[in-house]
């Protein structure tokens, strides 16, 4: 393992990489083989490993808890599970992309689709503070990043909702909690398995914009309606419209020129997995690639190079029983991961796509020089082709040590564990770039040799080298835990108190982050029927003041099985029935801003200037003020659930929630004015409630040979800001609080502004009012005089639409199984969201930018009715460009998100070959979309955008 760190703190080259990832796992496997020579005790204890079985309809199955493991009928808390076989039905290269509407009470949102940066953004329950809901995410019992691991070694991934399932995190649980469990060995021979999917992606939706001579048209519009002079001549749009000259008269689609019409994906995966009574293994080794959507770069990455991440993957999960007291099990996993892009920002390219028009000018002028101009001088295929490109090489890895003693021989019951989990992650970056000149045209003699004028801009420069600006970070866990069980008769009986402690060293901090937690949980049962749980954590943080970190978090939370009840236990309807409930708190440490908001911080300053001379005088000023009292959120929850199996068929799961976040941390320097000459710190005064439902229905069938499932999930969550510490605002209507967190504010729109509002002068009639941000014109945007002083302007702002997030999030499933064929679709949708229209992709024309094709129904005397694009101007408008109810649409939207096909080859055919089974797919992610917006995804616009795909592959196991 020394080697193999060493290795790659000095390597890069990829090839080598998974040459020592080989070599590792092939000493592990040595190490499991060895098995043998480990001689079998009499009454060997079982291996202490906290597996999860896959969903399934035993009351009995083991579901992940916080720190262990316990039945289903036995849980108070609110837990979803989903496991890795379900989760690879979703081929992308995130694993939280694979999470969508497989959780119920987990939000998720789709992001960017640019690789090596597509994680989607997830909520667990909503929003419950105004200062971010980021959850804590635990990999095998470890604070870790998950998103990059890759699927196939996932055994399950829970979400933990209420107080009783997040008691144990105290305070960092209240935001939720996610818990990845990856894959352990099995009692049996060695089990090898190999998957290979690949596949295509291509964007979800691109925008459209008008070609160059309906440009020309609507820019020349937009000047007689600003009572300017036309900038095209009709020679110019016939120019444009017949194609006549390309160089001198372009019409450039950005997006045809620079993108590709798919990208290629794909992924191998190979792991092992067997045991025995002593010892058990899983090693996996995986290898993804995900290529970006840029066309025509240098695939050797000499002059360019495509958007592109590579990942390697590698894992060792050993469980030892060392004694027939003593068990053990070590992890050791990681990633390898390369990434390059085009030298030039994503944003910005994305940006230039959407506002260059199609006749600024021409990709290549005739002599194979970079189009451009002053007013656009980024040529966007310039941009990915010639200015080189910038990479970075991450090494992440995970180790896991636990010891186990079974002391029953000093306390019948008792068991002591023990645990220690490293975490390091590095990132080297190696860029290769260069400036390049661009050349303006225009129009020479047309009959001499030399018929376009050439103007250069910029410089052409060779390629340089920068290797700098690497980055790392070492993560160390420390656990302790005494676990205790015992049954007295009907009366059951446990216990666990752990110590934890994280310390999280980031370079270029001298701090290191670091949180202590001393918890416990305490159960009792009294004939499998009633279940109550007392949980507890005394849990702090390094971000508050000493001798003020910590702070004590209990919980309690019952359940009742009713089905084993006499009226129920012989009952041919009721399979199971659980009902469950749950109060406690929990706390958030990480509220943004200031990280050590107790302390005063002072800053170097040159601008003073004392006297009469011109002289800058350096001092010393005041930074915000520090709050000595300044605590973590806390967040009161409470749940009452119920659980299901009806006729052997139908399962139920169904939740309510309500949660109260209190002390909030509320930066005051938004509140108080700034001439007060210094910034106010933070101060606990907020305030907000959270409140909604969760329900799941699964309905399982066979009809003979034939087996089919339909599923549904619906989650609503909302929430309100009981107390924020706004300022004063001069209505009432304009106050944040008593909305939602996010909720969005503007202006409402009335329509548009006809002739007949207006005088012979051109000025609004009498009686309506007049507005402060602009002379108004026929065809501008109308809003309503909110306090009805006959103006509009900033006092008529008020809350519109709803919030980005949405409130209710819902599924719908269905597969069928047939002599080998299996088939499942999966739905998925978010409601009650709004969607702000902004920026280049809908504001035409403001900048020199483009126009897209909404532009094309702009209002005109000969179009007041049907119209839903205000009038065109160049000129810069403060009215009709503007958040309001005219540029805010719907945000929900329905997604087929996944749909798989696949065929398990028959036994009898694969004995023959020596494979136990294979199986062959096809899917589609993201294949159809509905929703209301024309031009854009409506979960992600601007920038790289959301990707569909189209997968096929195999899985074969030996």
């Amino acid at each position: 393992m020394i080697l193999f760190i060493k290795y790659i703190n000095k390597k890069s080259h990829l090839l080598r990489q998974l040459q020592f990832c080989a070599l590792g796992i092939f000493f592990s496997s040595q190490a499991a083989q060895a098995q043998s020579l480990i001689p079998k005790v009499a009454e060997q204890q079982p291996l202490m490993v906290d597996s999860v079985k896959a969903v399934g309809n035993s009351n009995n199955e083991m579901l992940n808890v916080a720190y262990g493991s316990q039945t289903r009928e036995s849980v108070t808390g609110a837990i979803s599970t989903v496991g890795g076989n379900e989760m690879s039905k979703t081929f992308t290269p995130s694993l939280s992309n694979t999470l969508f509407g497989r959780l119920p009470g987990l939000t998720v949102m789709s992001g960017s689709g640019e690789p090596g940066f597509d994680e989607p953004s997830m909520l667990i329950r909503g929003m419950g503070t105004f200062n971010g809901a980021d959850y804590l995410v635990m990999v095998d019992g470890f604070e870790a990043s998950f998103d990059n691991l890759s699927v196939e070694e996932i055994e399950s991934v829970s979400v933990l909702k209420d107080a009783a399932a997040v008691a144990l995190y105290g305070i960092r649980g209240a935001n939720g909690v996610i818990l990845v469990t990856t894959k352990r060995g099995h009692d049996g021979e060695t089990k090898i398995r190999f998957t290979a999917r690949t596949g295509f992606q291509k964007p979800t939706r691109l925008p459209e914009f008008v070609n160059a001579y309906d440009y020309g048209v609507l820019y020349n519009e937009a000047l007689a309606n600003d009572g300017l002079p036309a900038r095209y001549s009709q020679t110019d749009l016939d120019n444009y419209r017949t194609g006549s000259d390309p160089f001198l008269y372009p019409d450039v689609n950005w997006y045809d020129e620079v993108l590709q019409q798919n990208a290629p994906m794909s992924d191998l995966n190979l792991t092992f997995s067997g045991g025995g009574e002593t010892t058990r293994y899983f090693i996996l080794l995986g290898y993804l690639q995900d290529q970006g959507l840029y066309a025509n770069t240098d695939s050797k990455r000499k002059e360019s190079s495509n958007a592109d991440f590579r990942r390697v993957n590698f894992r060792s999960n050993i469980d030892v029983a060392i004694s027939p007291k003593v068990s053990a099990s070590l992890d050791f996993g990681g990633r390898i991961e390369n990434r390059s892009y085009p030298n030039f920002s994503g944003p910005a390219l994305w940006e230039n796509m959407a506002r260059y028009p199609a006749n600024a000018f021409p990709v290549t002028n005739p002599d194979g020089s970079w189009g451009g101009n002053s007013s656009y001088p980024d040529n966007p295929v310039a941009s990915v082709l010639g200015r080189g490109y910038t990479s970075s090489h991450d090494r992440n890895i995970m180790t896991n040590l636990r010891l186990s003693e079974n002391l029953s021989d000093l306390i019948p019951g008792l068991r002591f564990s023990q645990a220690i989990g490293i975490n390091n992650w590095h990132r080297g970056n190696y860029n290769r770039t260069r400036s390049l000149a661009y050349y303006q045209l225009g129009a020479g003699d047309p009959g001499s040799e030399q018929p376009y004028i050439y103007y250069q801009r910029g410089l052409d420069t060779g390629f340089s080298v920068d290797e700098g600006g690497n980055d790392q970070w070492n993560r160390v866990n420390i656990q302790a835990a005494f676990d205790y069980e015992k049954q007295l008769g009907d009366h059951g009986f446990t216990g666990m108190i752990m110590y934890h402690q994280d310390v999280l060293n980031v370079s270029g901090n001298n701090v290191p982050y670091a949180n202590q937690s001393l918890m416990g949980r305490f159960t009792y049962n009294y004939q499998s029927r009633f279940y109550a749980e007392l949980g507890m954590a005394y849990s702090g943080s390094e971000r508050f003041p000493e001798g003020n970190r910590f702070g004590f978090f209990p919980t309690l939370s019952g359940a009742w099985v009713l089905s084993k009840e006499d009226f129920l236990v012989n009952s041919s309807s009721v399979n199971f029935l659980k009902a469950r409930a749950s109060v406690g708190l929990s706390g958030n440490d990480n509220f943004g801003g200031s990280r050590f908001a107790y302390t005063q911080d002072f800053y170097y300053s040159g601008d003073y200037r004392l006297g009469l001379e011109n002289v800058s005088n350096g001092i010393i000023t005041y930074g915000q003020l520090g709050n000595p009292d300044i605590t973590w959120e806390k967040d009161l929850k409470f749940n009452v659930g119920v659980e299901a199996k009806l006729y052997d068929k139908l399962e139920v799961v169904m939740d309510l929630f309500f949660n109260r976040r209190t002390d909030v941390p509320v930066n005051m320097a938004d509140v108080f004015p700034g001439y007060i000459g210094v910034l106010p710190p933070y101060e606990n005064i907020g305030k907000v409630k959270n409140r909604g439902f969760e329900l799941d229905l699964r309905y399982t069938d066979q009809i003979g040979s034939f087996q089919y499932f339909v599923g549904a999930s619906g989650f609503y969550a909302k929430n309100k800001i009981l107390e924020m510490g706004e300022m004063m605002r001069p209505e009432s209507y304009m106050y944040r609080t008593g909305h939602s967190i996010g909720q969005s504010f503007g202006w409402e729109a009335d329509g548009f502004y006809s002739p007949e509002d207006f005088d012979a002068n051109g000025q609004l009639k009498d009686g309506l009012p007049v507005s402060s941000f602009g002379q108004v014109q026929p065809g501008d945007i109308r809003y309503i005089d909110q306090n009805g002083d006959g103006v509009i302007d900033q006092n008529d702002e008020t809350a519109i639409g709803k919030t980005w997030q949405p409130e209710f999030t819902y599924t719908f499933n269905l597969g069928a199984q047939y002599k080998g064929f299996d088939l499942e679709l999966f739905f998925y949708g978010l409601t009650n969201r709004s969607v702000n229209l902004n920026g280049t992709y809908f504001w035409g024309l403001q900048n020199d930018a483009n126009l897209s094709v909404n532009a094309l129904n702009r209002w005109t005397p000969e179009n007041q009715e049907n119209a839903t694009f205000p009038r065109l101007t160049t000129m810069p408008n403060e009215n009709n460009f503007r958040p309001s109810t005219f540029w805010m649409k719907s945000g929900n939207v329905l997604r087929l998100r996944n749909i798989e096909l696949g065929y398990t080859i028959p036994s009898n055919w694969t004995q023959e070959i020596k494979v136990e089974n294979l199986r062959l797919f096809v899917n589609a992610v993201n294949l159809f979309t509905w929703d209301k917006m024309e031009m854009v995804d409506a979960e992600a616009y601007g920038g790289y955008p959301p990707l569909k795909s189209v997968n096929m592959g195999l899985s074969v196991q030996f």
